[in-house]
């Protein structure tokens, strides 16, 4: 699909209305394996660069990017299960994928955000909540199907290309079109979910309090914390908890006592799992699109300075007017089971994620600039960032920490003409 196609604009639009100026050089709309390779070949007869679309959610709009051949997954969608093993294919989110692994009584341990592509999130690592139970999204990836960017067709896993399995295990969008998936499912299970809210003048013992308890917590408990810009200076504090049916209350009040303070509000309910996700993606499997910008830090421990920095960067977003927050995710529990040379995803000795973000309305630059100016200020102790949360201009080493020269190397013998776009240095 060309610029002149009727449908153009259409098929380049993705999740963030910030990329729709971009201009692609074509919109490939792809229904096998086969045809993308046809695809993949063409762009490295005629010097084209390449990238792939399946959910739309990139952070730097790789998938949209002006002058690139996108390669569109999306129908790409079918799915099957036997015996602990699902093979999924690329064009489904994560909500369809729930919805068609719920059928079997199992699931896969991924994101919260419905519309996201099940292959995006899984090359970049992904992390929810089960992360602590079983692990990242990657780390449950036992095989997949990659076409290369010469236009090869491989057959990947621990026996076959070991190396590049290795690199998609966290590696993100540089590596080739992955156009199925093999992953260890896991078992599906009714949760009970609780939000907390603390005072926003008492942010810093509730992260202190949460880090505490969260990482002595059974790993079948999951919470993470955000803390949120008002506008006005003000912050508001909340943890959404996610624990086995029956758990909530006890995991509740072992929350509340490391923190040292009352809640201001307490509200739980026990749902099905799919229910739960339903939940979690805010009630179904559509949001509408929206323009935002987002960044992250790793964080080796969350110290009380650590801490400190992450509320004064907040509060002077408040105090600037803005809307925003900051969501704090643990790294521990079953993430640490994957030691960092069996995947690229190399944050398995730190203590949390940092995610940073702003929409609209507020202003595009408004919300760069400060994301810019978080990275300042935590920069002593940020050791990276994670790499499903890529922000323009930053080096591809930020994002692999110790395990950037292997991926590297990797990437040179698989693409050492850099067919692969992405808008990243290095």
């Amino acid at each position: 699909m060309l610029a002149r196609d009727e449908d153009y604009a259409a098929a380049k639009e993705i999740f963030n209305t910030r990329y729709d100026a971009e201009a692609p050089a074509a919109v490939v709309q792809v229904t096998s394996t086969q045809d993308v390779a046809a695809a993949m070949a063409f762009a490295a007869e005629n010097n084209l660069r390449v990238a792939a679309r399946s959910g739309g959610h990139s952070y730097l709009g790789v998938s949209a990017a002006t002058g690139v051949l996108i390669i569109d997954l999306r129908r790409l969608r079918n799915v099957s299960y036997l015996d602990g093993a699902a093979v999924v294919e690329p064009g489904l989110t994560l909500y369809d994928m729930y919805g068609a692994l719920d059928r079997f009584g199992q699931m896969i341990p991924t994101g919260m955000c419905p519309m996201v592509g099940v292959a995006g999130l899984t090359l970049g690592g992904g992390l929810g909540f089960e992360s602590r139970r079983y692990g990242m999204t990657c780390d449950r990836l036992t095989a997949a199907t990659v076409v290369l960017p010469d236009g090869r067709i491989a057959e990947v896993s621990k026996t076959s290309y070991p190396d590049l399995l290795w690199a998609l295990r966290g590696g993100g969008h540089f590596l080739g079109i992955v156009t199925s998936f093999t992953y260890a499912t896991c078992p599906a299970a009714p949760k009970d979910l609780v939000e907390v809210t603390f005072p926003g003048n008492q942010v810093a013992r509730a992260v202190a309090g949460w880090q505490s308890w969260i990482t002595s917590a059974e790993r079948g408990q999951w919470a993470d914390i955000s803390i949120d810009a008002d506008g006005e200076g003000g912050l508001r504090c909340w943890v959404q908890l996610v624990c086995p049916a029956g758990t909530g209350a006890t995991a509740t009040a072992g929350l509340t006592e490391a923190v040292g303070l009352a809640p201001l509000t307490v509200e739980s309910r026990t749902l099905s799992h799919m229910d739960t996700v339903t939940y979690l993606a805010g009630g179904g499997g559509t949001e509408p699109r929206s323009g935002f910008a987002n960044g992250s830090d790793v964080v080796t421990e969350l110290t009380p300075e650590v801490i400190m920095v992450i509320i004064e960067a907040i509060t002077m977003f408040s105090r600037a007017g803005h809307t925003g927050w900051v969501q704090i995710n643990t790294l521990d529990g079953a993430v640490r089971d994957t030691t960092p040379d069996l995947a690229a995803f190399p944050w398995r000795h730190h203590a949390a994620l940092v995610e940073w973000g702003a929409y609209d309305p507020n202003p595009a630059d408004a919300s760069r600039d400060w994301i810019a100016n978080a990275h300042r200020l935590i920069e002593p102790a940020s050791a990276g960032a994670y790499v499903n949360y890529l922000e323009p201009g930053d080096r591809i080493d930020r994002y692999f920490g110790h395990n950037y020269q292997r991926f590297h190397d990797i990437r040179a013998r698989i693409d050492p003409d850099r067919r692969i776009h992405t808008p990243l240095i290095g």
